[in-house]
């Protein structure tokens, strides 16, 4: 298969609006800071980060959107154009966009090129499917194996692995877990390696759940996570131990009620993809909810919470 990318420069503080308008209309969207802007918030930013200075954008960001080859690009380009024209941004008139053509053999290609194995959490070892063999593994690592395809979730985002980070303070084996907006799959794989052996991945996107569930067969764990399609809760009628989601704000902001009725007393949601403008915002609606906070992570301008519902 083919796929449209639209490339658009832009400001840093357009980030949030171009973000919830995009994940309307796309299969998926992914942000470039430029190489500054990322060395002021990011430490360790070499070890992190190996792409070469021709790879970050000259913009403060680079906003890439996929559309696959049975969309209509024009028409897309013309939503597109519409937001732009009647959103107020800033610097509209310095926006920038380009479009391409990838094939997803490229799109492989560019992963085996840039993504490598890292450390996340305590324990955690991402590790690219095809760097498996050649990977030394301590006793204490948990590996995930991870070939993310056209799916977005390798871990090395912040919202991924703070994500992580919370799954290894919260998760007991007899836990009942749903990953919410599964994308790769990579925290229901991190869930597992933790002890949990009843989990609920769902997305609304059928590449995303494709992905997914070829990642769990990789990680010898597909017959113990349940892969379905769902909108968000909205139709969700289990109870759960663990709510995780890493997705956007505004989306956080709509399922929290839900996430109070379905979890257990002293159950744990765990949220992230949160941009920092808005976590005083996500804190008090869990608040309201019912939840008490027990933790709040930040790293990169984005904020994972984890909310405890009190018996």
């Amino acid at each position: 298969m083919k796929w449209h990318e639209v490339s658009i420069s832009t400001k840093e503080e357009n980030e949030e609006q171009f973000s919830i308008f995009l994940n309307t209309i796309a299969k998926g969207v992914s942000i470039e800071h430029s190489v500054d802007i990322l060395k002021a918030k990011t430490e360790d930013f070499d070890e992190k980060f190996r792409l070469n200075p021709k790879d970050y954008p000259d913009s403060d960001i680079r906003i890439l959107v996929y559309f696959d080859e049975t969309y209509n690009i024009d028409e897309q380009l013309d939503k597109i154009k519409k937001f732009i024209e009647e959103t107020p941004l800033a610097e509209k008139e310095e926006i920038e966009i380009n479009t391409g053509i990838i094939d997803e053999m490229d799109w492989e290609n560019e992963w085996k090129k840039y993504f490598h194995n890292f450390k996340v959490g305590r324990n955690f070892l991402i590790v690219p499917s095809w760097e498996y063999a050649d990977v030394e593994i301590a006793d204490s690592d948990k590996v995930i194996k991870i070939d993310p395809g056209m799916a977005f979730g390798t871990g090395d985002h912040a919202t991924t692995s703070m994500c992580l980070t919370f799954l290894e303070d919260v998760i007991n084996p007899a836990d009942k877990v749903i990953d919410v907006g599964t994308g790769s799959g990579i925290l229901s794989i991190g869930a597992y390696l933790l002890g949990a052996r009843d989990i609920k991945a769902t997305d609304i996107d059928e590449l995303s759940l494709q992905v997914s569930k070829e990642n769990f067969a990789l990680n010898d764990c597909g017959e113990d996570i349940a892969v379905m399609p769902a909108d968000l809760l909205k139709d969700e009628t289990e109870s759960y131990d663990v709510i995780v989601a890493n997705i956007l704000a505004h989306i956080i902001d709509d399922m929290i009620d839900d996430a109070y009725k379905l979890l257990n007393n002293d159950g744990r949601f765990i949220a992230s993809g949160i941009i920092v403008e808005k976590r005083d915002d996500i804190i008090e609606h869990m608040k309201q909810a019912g939840f008490s906070i027990t933790d709040v992570l930040e790293e990169e301008g984005w904020v994972a919470i984890s909310a405890l519902k009190v018996a």
